[in-house]
């Protein structure tokens, strides 16, 4: 039984850009596919929590957990979920998203703690209850922001996958066969294929790009198969497919690269800036290559221009170093311009430990590299952008984040929105209630109906006119008396949490003095009333010297030293007590000092043993990774802020800049999703993530469509699609008889291999698994002047095998005695084929074999060199190809070279299977 169930972005959403997140339920295994979150100050409008609510019901229930791609609609959600709402269980993604992803994520992170007060999470459980996990937790309240620790140690507990490499899954996951795929868009982007044995495979694809671009590869191309594609993703039982873009048509690649090339060259050589708001990374590194190429070309032009190219490209991101870093180590994740400039190789002969003269180019150690990015300038901060680079200075400045809801997109805003000619330059559409969703949606309002979002064309700049209000949240360092004031409390603090401190200390050895006491009260009680007066008269003497003549020394001695420990009370004569104090205790070392033979033991000494052979054993290369490493640590030391607070502030824009859009978003449109489909012949399809008019076209699309599946269903928010029954599963072990003759009878198909097998199953004593061993039918032979003869019988279920005497001198045999008989099963062990003809797929194999074929309609396929109107020679070898109803085949034509090539590649595309 496989059930899904959309958290969010259903396939009716309200907006194309929810948080992504799905709960696939499979063979009792409770799967969360992605897990997004929206953008902070968007997510902070929300009066409600439905999604991130239902997110932390299912956290700690969960089985596994799947990231497919490192934007923040996809996972960003994760590492709070993972901190803060129990989530335990085993989480998947390739390397790339790992990577990419905790960049994303610190970016986020790190640049709205930077400018709000994130408070502290409340303790989520009213009662101790331990019966329910959830009864009595408090209502949620966003925005949820985990801290730079928890994003570091939520990603550092995923497991990495790579491509193509099926991973069996451990634990109550042992049946799922778990193997991802290439889905272009970003890197490391992935479509994920569940395989289970009574289910069947299941197909997660979203976010998919079918063209290639200049970092990755994208769905098809060199996937390998027949068709371009992974021959793993072909003829799921099971499609989860988004359809938000059913209805989008893309630019042409090539011209939405040289509209947004031309527009950043002519609004620099007129001296006037453009800011372009960017995610942290994902997309972000598809446009550093493109610029810095541009960049490349413009310094260093064929010819020698007028004025030479002199205009910084600047990114304002703490995170852009480290990503930049970590792609450096993802060279084999890539393709495009960076696989042809041979990466990759340097990459393999890095790992074998080989020298080549390429390697110092493409590392960046001497040369400029695909990633080196030497026209590129890193900045940490707006301020110290605008410190090397004024605001006069025509700049290209690449800022995060891509929805300028907050960070230096927002704050960079505010400072070249305000001149005339500096340019808004927008890459996607962003989210619904973000700054940067409006500016989209003013442009679009502006534009010709060709020119809009997804009819096919390139808008023109448009001019922001009037007066735009934006808050600013910053974080200020406190002067005068709010220092003073901040700098007291914090005194009383420290002092208020010394006293504690010091109270708990006295508290434990209170305590640790009593386990003492108690521990002397067995030898104390050993002594005699006689002992107990001679200690007590020498405590009386003890005390003249202390106590004053005449007076009650019962009452006035006393110390002037704390002595930790409870008093003692010994009885004196008529009633009286007197006061003792344990005045030296002594805390035992328990625990073995010396071995068994009675030497001292040096624990020290083993220590540094060992780090000297660690040491001794080290290279030369480790230990100067360790330096670095060492010196990276200082660098990162950084010196603790002085006291700050945070403000926010509303800042009035003039705006006079203009606003331009340019679709950069690396996703597929509508004629590729239909021919994505068309090509992957899912058998049963759910559309996800699109809304309601998108999902509706694409249905009406496959139902016009005569060879894609009628099984479609388009969930809304928070409904389960139940596909297919519930399976019984037996285990059943293989009889020494079949196992003999199953070695040569495997045929494999869609990654198993299938046999038929005849049998009969027996229970052996003491065994609770049943055997399967061969049917055990002895048939008697016939004498050898007999010929046997196979007759049916139509009015019984057997075969009756007749005997034929040839002639022979003997008599007859006697009328009332008839011949012996045997009797057979009717239906013979033969061969099965296994699987579904894809007439194109055929049409591939075939023009391999440069055998030439066309589609003569709908199911039927010509074959030969007699489709050529110019062969009259070849005119008779023609093959025709026919699928029929209840999955029949016919092949026409005269039989032949042609004919049987065909043939064979027919029979090829199935598993044969024989019984044994």
């Amino acid at each position: 039984m496989i059930t899904l169930t959309p958290i969010s972005a259903s396939a009716a959403s309200s907006s194309p850009s929810e948080p992504v997140c799905y709960l696939l339920e499979l063979d009792e295994a409770r799967i969360l596919l992605d897990m997004g979150q929206r953008d902070y100050r968007a997510s902070s409008m929300q009066d409600r929590w439905e999604y991130e609510e239902k997110v932390r019901e299912l956290a700690p229930t969960l089985d596994l957990v799947l990231l497919s791609h490192s934007p923040t609609t996809y996972l960003s959600l994760y590492p709070y979920a993972r901190a803060h709402w129990g989530l335990t269980c085993p989480v998947y993604g390739t390397q790339p998203t790992v990577e990419m992803g905790r960049v994303v994520c610190l970016a986020d992170v790190e640049s709205w703690r930077g400018e709000h007060s994130v408070p502290e999470v409340e303790d989520e459980q009213r009662s101790n209850d331990p019966e329910s996990s959830t009864r009595g937790k408090l209502p949620l309240k966003g925005p949820f922001v985990p801290t730079a620790e928890e994003v570091h140690e939520a990603f550092d507990w995923i497991k990495a996958i790579r491509y193509n490499q099926p991973l069996h899954l451990g634990g109550d996951l042992a049946h799922l066969l778990l193997t991802p795929f290439p889905s272009g868009h970003v890197l490391g982007g992935t479509l994920f294929k569940l395989r289970s044995p009574t289910s069947g495979t299941v197909l997660y694809a979203v976010g998919m790009n079918h063209t290639a671009e200049r970092h990755i590869d994208g769905l098809v191309g060199a996937q390998g198969g027949v068709s371009g594609y992974a021959e793993g993703v072909m003829r799921p039982d099971l499609l989860v497919v988004e359809s938000g873009r059913s209805q989008t048509t893309n630019a042409k690649r090539r011209d939405r690269e040289k509209a947004f090339l031309d527009l950043i060259t002519s609004t620099l050589e007129s001296n006037r800036s453009l800011l372009l708001p960017t995610d942290p990374s994902p997309r972000l590194l598809e446009l550093l290559v493109l610029l810095d190429q541009h960049w490349t070309f413009k310094l260093n032009p064929p010819r020698p221009a007028r004025i030479p190219w002199q205009y910084p490209l600047c990114l304002v991101s703490r995170t852009g170093q480290d990503m930049i870093n970590f792609a450096k180590s993802l060279i084999e994740w890539m393709g495009g311009v960076i696989r042809d400039s041979g990466a990759e190789e340097v990459v393999v002969a890095a790992l074998a430990g080989k020298k080549k003269g390429r390697r110092r180019r493409m590392v960046g150690d001497g040369e400029s590299g695909p990633l080196d990015f030497r026209n590129v300038q890193f900045f940490a901060s707006p301020t110290d952008l605008l410190q090397a680079y004024p605001l006069s200075r025509p700049k290209l400045v690449l800022a995060i984040p891509p929805t300028m809801s907050h960070g230096p997109s927002r704050w960079l805003f505010t400072t070249i929105a305000g001149l005339e000619g500096n340019i808004v330059l927008l890459t996607s559409r962003s989210e619904e209630g973000t700054f940067a969703r409006d500016l989209f949606d003013r442009w679009e309002k502006q534009q010709e109906d060709k020119a809009k979002y997804g009819q096919g064309g390139i808008g023109a700049p448009t001019v922001l006119a009037g007066q735009i209000e934006l808050e600013i949240n910053s974080k200020v360092p406190l002067i005068g008396a709010e220092l003073e004031a901040h700098l007291e409390a914090e005194r009383l603090a420290k002092e208020r949490e010394a006293a504690q401190k010091a109270a708990v200390d006295r508290s434990r050895r209170m305590l640790e003095a009593d386990d003492l006491e108690s521990d002397s009260e067995s030898e104390a009680s050993s002594v005699d009333d006689t002992d107990r007066m001679l200690m007590t008269r020498k405590t009386d003497a003890n005390a003249n010297a202390y106590a004053g003549d005449g007076e009650d020394r019962t009452t006035q001695m006393s110390f002037d030293i704390f002595v930790k420990g409870q008093q003692m009370r010994v009885g004196r004569g008529g009633g009286a007590e007197m006061a003792r104090f344990r005045m030296f205790p002594y805390i035992e070392k328990r625990g073995r000092k010396v071995d068994d033979f009675g030497e001292g033991l040096d624990i020290g000494q083993w220590l540094r043993k060992g780090r000297e052979i660690e040491e001794e054993g080290e290279t030369e290369e480790v230990r100067e990774a360790k330096k670095r490493k060492l010196e990276e640590e200082e660098k990162q030391q950084v010196a603790p802020e002085p006291p700050s607070k945070f403000i926010t502030e509303t800042v009035k824009v003039e705006a006079k800049a203009s606003v331009a859009f340019v679709d950069m978003e690396g996703l597929h449109d509508g004629q590729a999703i239909r021919t994505i489909l068309s090509d992957l012949q899912p058998r049963k399809m759910i559309l996800v993530r699109g809304v309601q008019a998108a999902t509706e076209a694409l249905v009406d699309f496959l139902e016009s469509s005569a060879s894609a599946t009628r099984d479609v269903f388009a969930p809304k928010l928070g409904q389960e699609i139940k596909i297919g029954e519930h399976v019984a599963s037996y285990s059943i072990m293989l009889g020494d008889t079949i196992s003999a003759g199953l070695s040569s009878k495997w045929s494999k198909f869609e990654g198993y291999e299938v046999a038929m097998i005849d049998g009969k199953i027996a229970l052996s004593a003491g065994s609770t698994i049943p055997v399967l061993e061969l049917a055990n039918t002895v048939l008697p032979l016939p004498p050898q002047d007999v010929k046997p003869e196979i007759e049916p019988e139509p009015e019984t279920d057997e075969i009756m095998v007749k005997s034929e005497r040839s002639p022979s001198p003997s008599p007859p045999p006697h009328p009332s005695k008839p011949e012996p008989i045997a009797f057979l099963p009717k239906s013979l062990p033969g061969s099965l084929f296994v699987g579904d003809l894809r007439l194109a797929q055929l049409k591939s194999r075939l023009a391999s074999l440069s055998i030439p074929a066309e589609f003569a309609g709908e199911g039927v396929l010509i074959c030969g060199p007699g489709i050529n109107a110019g062969d009259q020679a070849s005119a008779g070898s023609i093959v025709a190809v026919r699928k029929l109803e209840n999955g029949r085949i016919v092949l026409e034509g005269a039989v032949g070279k042609v004919y049987g090539a065909v043939r064979k590649e027919v029979y090829g595309g199935f598993a044969r299977v024989a019984g044994v």
